[in-house]
């Protein structure tokens, strides 16, 4: 059974996603940027930003009924390919419990000016929280 969860910003009904879904035991988080609710960039480093991004999609989890040791796959889109040890770091103090497949691509410059990364993420779990979310 598929479940949609909202973060409540307006911009998941004007483009048409989800910020995650619920498809049985399987939890597939958004691509989650470093922005707060007002739409502002947090954090000046790549670590900074990746810290910020990676308690987001935790929150995602938690309310899903999942748990971190529950990433199966993480995906991180970095601007600067330099900044792999930071997000690395800020990656393994987050989710390195659950040793979770994980691919780091090199993209172009994010339309919202000082945006350095963004990160998705994939969990599984026999059974998700019972709260039905």
């Amino acid at each position: 059974m598929r479940h949609n969860i909202s973060s409540g910003l307006p911009m998941e009904e004007q483009i048409g996603y989800s910020r995650a879904v619920r498809v049985d035991g399987t939890l597939y988080v958004s691509a989650t940027a470093p922005v707060d609710d007002d739409g502002q960039v947090v954090g000046g480093t790549t670590y900074e930003q990746a810290r910020y991004v990676f308690r987001k999609i935790d929150a995602v989890l938690s309310r899903a009924g999942y748990t971190r040791a529950d990433a199966v796959m993480v995906r991180v889109y970095l601007v600067d390919g330099a900044d792999f040890g930071q997000a690395m770091r800020a990656y393994s103090e987050a989710f390195g419990v659950a040793k979770a497949a994980i691919t780091v691509l090199n993209v172009l410059p994010f339309s919202l000016s000082g945006m350095l990364l963004e990160a998705e993420l994939t969990a599984v779990r026999e059974n998700p929280g019972a709260d039905g979310t």
